[in-house]
This record gives structure tokens, C-alpha cells and sequence, in this order.
């Protein structure tokens, strides 16, 4: 078997030099860039109650945007056409559709714990039905920074105390439905 040229491996891993780079780019890391993309915000009022609360959605320096604009720039540097891509990508929801709702509606109830009384306790529970670690940071950690600041005790044991349930999140009932919805099997 005859070793591919440069120019082939470069061509074969564009969509993940591109997203390497977007993320870079797109990151605080370049604040001018960054600055620019989050001018591209839509917030969401989720919560109108006591304390309201809102979700800022970045369209154009979102994880979910980038690598759809990498792999769409890298398919066509890769010679696929558009449309190939799309009945790629219709392909791929089609597939997945059961899991997607399955994993929105996991991550939605974990939003609206966010929306009411919540305890330490109730957080670490999350952490299990999202299954991820980094879900849930991004989901309670200013949760678990308010509730330590009304109780009076160090932020940061608080905030530490939010990973306890990750380990318990491997076998999460999201991480079920994605490893469920890979095999083409209902679970």
C-alpha cells in the first residue's frame, strides 16, 4: 500500500486543521475576533420570575457553528459537493433524531433547575443526567457560586463540589442515549 503524499493527508484532515483554527481565532485568545463573532448574540429570557434569568446564544463562535463551517469548507476543499453534504448531513440527523431529542430534553430539564429553588445536592444530580462534566460547569457553576455566596461558605469548596458527580455521569441516561443512538439501537 502506497503512502499518501502530504497534500493528501493535509486535504483528508482539513475539516480538523480548520476547526483547530476557527476555535483558536474565534477564542479570547484573540479578543478582537472574538469580540467581533459575539456581536452575533441572541439572548433567550427563560426565566421571568424572582432573579430572571436569560441564555445568551453565540451564533458565530459557538463550539456547533465552527465545526459546521470547518467541515463544510473542508468537504469542499476535499472535492465534495454541497449537496452531497447535505444529504450527508440529512443522512446524519435522520440517523440520530430520537438520541438528539433525547439529549435536548436531558440538557433542558437540567436548564430548568436553573430556573427554580435549587440545592447543592440537586446540582451534583445533574451532573449525572447530562453526563458530562463540562455540561455541567457550563450549567451550574454560577448556580453553585450564588448558593455559596447565601450560605456564607467558601466559593471555592462549592464550586469544587460541582465535579463530584461527573465520575457518576459516565452512566448517564445521555450518555446512554448518544452510545444507543451510535449503534442504531433504542435504549
Amino acid at each position: 500500500m502506497e503512502r499518501p503524499s502530504t497534500k493528501e493527508m493535509l486535504k483528508a484532515c482539513s475539516p480538523f486543521i480548520l476547526v483547530f483554527i476557527f476555535v483558536i481565532f474565534s477564542s479570547s485568545l484573540v479578543a478582537p475576533v472574538n469580540n467581533l463573532l459575539r456581536k452575533a448574540t441572541t439572548n433567550l429570557v427563560i426565566y421571568t420570575g424572582k432573579n430572571p434569568n436569560t441564555l445568551a446564544i453565540n451564533w458565530l463562535n459557538s463550539p456547533g457553528t465552527l465545526l459546521l463551517i470547518s467541515i463544510l469548507i473542508g468537504g469542499t476543499i476535499q472535492g465534495v459537493s454541497f449537496k452531497k453534504m447535505m444529504q450527508i448531513l440529512g443522512q446524519c440527523i435522520k440517523s440520530v433524531w430520537k438520541t438528539t431529542i433525547t439529549v435536548c430534553a436531558i440538557v433542558g430539564l437540567a436548564w430548568t433547575c436553573l430556573s427554580i429553588v435549587c440545592t447543592v445536592n440537586w446540582s451534583s444530580w445533574n451532573i449525572f443526567l447530562t453526563g458530562s462534566a463540562t455540561s455541567a460547569n457550563v450549567l451550574f457553576v454560577n448556580l453553585q457560586l450564588s448558593a455559596a455566596t447565601d450560605l456564607g461558605v467558601s466559593k471555592y469548596w462549592v464550586v469544587a463540589s460541582n465535579m463530584t458527580g461527573a465520575t457518576a455521569g459516565m452512566l448517564s441516561p445521555q450518555n446512554i442515549a448518544v452510545a444507543t443512538g451510535a449503534i442504531n439501537r433504542e435504549g
